[in-house]
């Protein structure tokens, strides 16, 4: 027999076992989903046992009224800030025109649509990125609406939140020692940050609550919150 012959005839031989073995999974299959299709057959009742009680359905009271479920008001943006120079009436000048977004050299700025309207507002969050502090402001020199005042000269800093330590994170306070001072460079603020044994202190009163110090601190999770003062 020729090696083509041989090979020919031992496919055959396969696929003929293979369609047999097919054709009997088939009908297997077949048998199952014919058993699972059939209605099961009613079970039928002796004449000795009892009917069970029928549960009747209470009709429902008319006078009950249903509960309306009201949802809360909730105040928008709490966690956040509004760029430096924020007015007292800032949502009512602002157009969302977003001149202070694309002039922040910093990219702090973004914008965040209201909660009731469609409109956009700029805001930032000191806890994820901070406030530079920029000496020419150029965040409230590109507003048009007057929506950012300047700030006088008497009066040069803003005010977000101040500045609290979680020292449990603090490499200081795993160290035991003045390890890190990274919080303590990084102000822009002179005498805001002391250090008190081995932690920092933030000074209340001129802590701005731009966030640098949360920005710059190496600790995972941060040793450094900013507490927002509600706009």
């Amino acid at each position: 027999m020729k090696r083509k012959d041989l090979f020919r005839e031992g496919f055959k031989s396969v696929f003929q076992f293979t369609f047999t073995k097919a054709d009997e999974i088939t009908e297997s299959i077949k048998e199952i989903w014919q058993e699972e299709t059939d209605p099961k057959p009613r079970s039928q009742k002796t004449p000795n046992q009892k009917k069970k009680p029928s549960k009747k359905k209470s009709k429902p009271n008319q006078n009950i009224k249903p509960t309306v479920v009201r949802k809360r008001k909730t105040k928008m943006f709490q966690t956040l800030s509004l760029p430096p120079g924020a007015s007292s009436n800032f949502f009512s000048l602002c157009t969302g025109c977003n001149e202070c977004i694309f002039s922040c050299p910093y990219a702090v700025l973004f914008p965040v649509t209201a909660t009731d309207s469609e409109k956009s507002f700029p805001h930032f969050d000191p806890n994820a990125k901070a406030c530079h502090l920029c000496t020419d402001w150029p965040c409230i020199n590109a507003c048009p609406e007057e929506a950012l005042i300047p700030y006088e000269m008497s009066d040069t800093t803003p005010k977000f939140g101040k500045a609290k330590l979680l020292k449990e994170f603090c490499i200081n306070e795993k160290t035991g020692e003045a390890t890190c001072n990274a919080c303590f460079v990084t102000c822009p603020i002179e005498k805001t940050v002391k250090f008190k044994g081995n932690l920092p202190v933030f000074a209340q009163s001129s802590c701005t609550g731009c966030g640098l110090c949360v920005e710059t601190c190496p600790s995972f999770p941060k040793a450094i919150q900013i507490k927002l003062i509600k706009n």
